[in-house]
Parts: C-alpha cells; structure tokens; sequence
C-alpha cells in the first residue's frame, strides 16, 4: 500500500476523517512539529482549526479541538505508520537518484508531477491548505501557558 493510499483509507470525501480524534490529534501535532521543531500549543491550535476546514472531523466526545489537545492523549499509531512509509518513500527516491543521476525522473515516487490518484490529491489538499496556513513568529504560547 502506498503512502497517500493509506492516508487516502483515513479519510473519505470532503474527505472526513476515519480514524479517532486521538489519532486526529497526534496528525495536527506531526504536521506543527514538521513545520516548526519546537513545540507551540498556539501552532497546534491554528493547525487543528485548518485541518477540520479541510477534512470533517468528530471530536466527541470532546467538545472542540482545543478541549482534544487540553484533555486527550494523541494516538501516534497511524503517524508512526505513516513515519514508515514516508522513510520508504525517501529511500527510494534517494536511491534512483543514486543510481541514475539527481535529474533522474522519479516517477510516482515524485509527488509534485505524478498524475497517481494520492498524489493529485496530496498537491490539492496542499492547495486547500494553503488558503489558510499562516504562523506569525509572535504571541507564541508555551505547553505551560495552555
């Protein structure tokens, strides 16, 4: 199973989320650790609110996302598995560029020109996304402040 088929599985169409809001959680918390290695609940905040415009998301029995990240305990099951496969990914597309040059053509394993159905949506979701993804380095708050 590839990559963006697995995650693909987790959601449906507009998509909605599949897996629990735990799960939902550890993905928002993957995603701001990505983007800014040093943890910020307000980050967290701001990437959950994105997240649940893009994706249909049930956090019962939490009353909103910020009650999920105040009272839950994020399931990092799917983000490990997810881990995995984007160091399969990566060793793949580091490999054929080692054997057949930096230029090679890297095939599905490119997502920003594979025509692959995970891909198109992967280059679309990063799209909706973007509308809305924006982290001023002020009003920073620490897990202590929460």
């Amino acid at each position: 199973m590839g990559l963006f088929s697995f995650f693909l599985k987790l959601l449906k169409f507009k998509p909605g989320w599949n897996g629990t809001p735990e799960m939902f959680l550890a993905m928002v918390m993957e995603m701001q650790s990505r983007n800014n290695k040093e943890f910020s609940v307000r980050e967290v905040l701001h990437w959950g609110e994105v997240m649940q415009k893009v994706i249909k998301v049930n956090l019962a029995p939490y009353k909103d996302f910020a009650d999920l990240l105040k009272n839950g305990k994020p399931d990092f099951s799917m983000v490990e598995k997810l881990r995995g496969k984007m160091d399969e990914l990566n060793h793949r597309r580091d490999l054929k560029k080692a054997i057949y040059g930096e230029n090679a053509d890297l095939g599905d394993d490119d997502v920003m020109k594979s025509n692959a159905e995970g891909a198109v949506f992967a280059r679309n979701m990063v799209k909706d996304l973007s509308k809305y993804v924006e982290f001023p380095d002020d009003d920073q708050k620490t897990i202590d402040e929460f």
